[in-house]
């Protein structure tokens, strides 16, 4: 990751907060950020200087500059990527097609591909940034605590399933209890078989019960996809390819797709692809592009 990386994220992450971002903008993004792992690193290190609210808006309500949200970050990114990283707290990070088990006193933590956590620097502090997660809280006391999205939550013995993209959040109670707390949204308290859905472009949050197991499908390496859009589920199976994922015609992005598919054989799924819809799928060397017909 360069600084040219981070200025380029801290460019998107202005545009996606702009009041003029369009659908194909957001399409654009998101084919942006499947090019290369280094594009994952750099938007996820904007979204934390966001997240940590240095730059946050005071009110829910307020416009976004995209000149001074970008100027903000291309200050204050371009300097976190010289920083050394300090002594009481660890960023751990899974790359493409790779996975991670992680274990830290009363927290266990399984993270599938393109998915990130820093810990600490209190005991059992998490912040969880963008990616897939299914954890376990054994809390000796009442309660632990951690955060994402701007959300401090306080969790239950129990298990729970997390999802974080750009543009969305979706936190799930297999077992257990979780207390949400946001400055810019109403708090909720989620019980077993509930989940919220939390738009991170709009700040508004819903609490739903729904699949929760479909979380979880990709411990087995599954993709499960309900009438999801294309650039939705491509961004999920491109974590699982050894090539780059790029989808060239903004047009394509809201097909929908529905079926279940294997993780650990991608190219198969992108194969399938061009027989579902109307669209071509082009394998090469180093990247796999998705056209119009």
């Amino acid at each position: 990751m360069t600084p040219d990386h981070v200025e380029q994220a801290a460019d998107w992450q202005a545009r996606l907060l702009s009041d003029r971002c369009s659908d194909q903008d957001r399409a654009r993004f998101h084919a942006w950020l499947r090019e290369s792992e280094a594009h994952h690193k750099a938007y996820d290190l904007v979204s934390q200087i966001w997240q940590s609210g240095s730059f946050a808006p005071a009110q829910r309500a307020a416009p976004h500059s995209r000149r001074a949200v970008l100027g903000a970050f291309a200050l204050c990114a371009a300097g976190a990527v010289a920083a050394p990283q300090t002594a009481d707290a660890q960023s751990i990070r899974t790359g493409r097609n790779q996975t991670r088990h992680v274990v830290m006193g009363a927290v266990t933590v399984q993270m599938d591909a393109c998915s990130a956590l820093t810990c600490g620097p209190e005991r059992h502090k998490l912040d969880f940034g963008q990616g897939r997660f299914a954890f376990s809280l054994r809390p000796e006391q009442a309660a632990l605590r951690f955060g994402c999205c701007a959300w401090r939550i306080s969790g239950e013995r129990g298990d729970y399933a997390l999802d974080v993209t750009p543009d969305r959040m979706i936190l799930a109670v297999i077992s257990g209890g979780l207390n949400l707390h946001h400055v810019h949204a109403a708090a909720a308290r989620l019980g077993p078989g509930q989940l919220m859905v939390f738009d991170r472009r709009t700040l508004q949050a819903r609490v739903t019960e729904g699949r929760v197991d479909d979380l979880l499908a990709w411990r087995e390496g599954r993709a499960i996809f309900h009438e999801t859009p294309l650039d939705q589920a491509v961004a999920e199976m491109a974590r699982y390819s050894d090539r780059s994922v790029v989808l060239l015609s903004p047009s394509l992005a809201h097909l929908r797709l529905s079926g279940v598919f294997h993780t650990r054989d991608p190219k198969r799924f992108f194969n399938a692809l061009a027989h579902l819809l109307p669209l071509r799928v082009l394998i090469e060397r180093d990247r796999i592009a998705i056209v119009k017909l």
